[in-house]
C-alpha cells in the first residue's frame, strides 16, 4: 500500500505540470543583476520556463533574465538545480503559440 502511494504521488508530479515541454537545442543570452550577459545552453522549453545547462552557479530563487531566439529579455526565477543543470520558470508565461513556434524553431 506505501509503494502505490509512492508511484501515484510521482505521477501526480509529472502530470500537475502547466504546461507541455519540449526538447530544445538552442543557446541564450542569459544575466543576472548587476552581471555581464554570457551564452547557456537550453534543453527544454515550455510557455512557463526552460532548463538550461551552465557553468555558472545561479542561486535557487534568484531572478534572472534569459533572451531567447527573437523575443525581448525575459524575466525568469531559478527554481531547482541538479548539478549545471537548472530549471526556471518565467515571471510572465509566454504565449502558447510563442512557445510552439519555439518549440519547433529550435528543435
Amino acid at each position: 500500500m506505501l509503494g502505490n502511494r509512492t508511484i501515484e504521488a510521482r505521477k501526480a508530479a509529472t502530470s500537475a505540470r502547466r504546461a507541455e515541454r519540449a526538447p530544445v537545442q538552442a543557446r541564450a543570452r542569459y544575466r543576472e543583476p548587476g552581471l555581464n550577459p554570457f551564452d547557456v545552453e537550453l534543453f527544454d522549453l515550455s510557455s512557463t520556463g526552460f532548463r538550461m545547462v551552465t557553468f555558472f552557479r545561479p542561486q535557487v530563487g534568484k531572478h534572472v533574465w534569459v533572451n531567447l531566439p527573437g523575443l525581448q529579455p525575459l524575466e525568469a526565477i531559478v527554481r531547482r538545480a541538479d548539478g549545471n543543470s537548472y530549471g526556471c520558470e518565467f515571471v510572465h508565461p509566454l504565449h502558447p503559440s510563442v512557445a510552439k513556434h519555439l518549440q519547433v524553431k529550435l528543435r
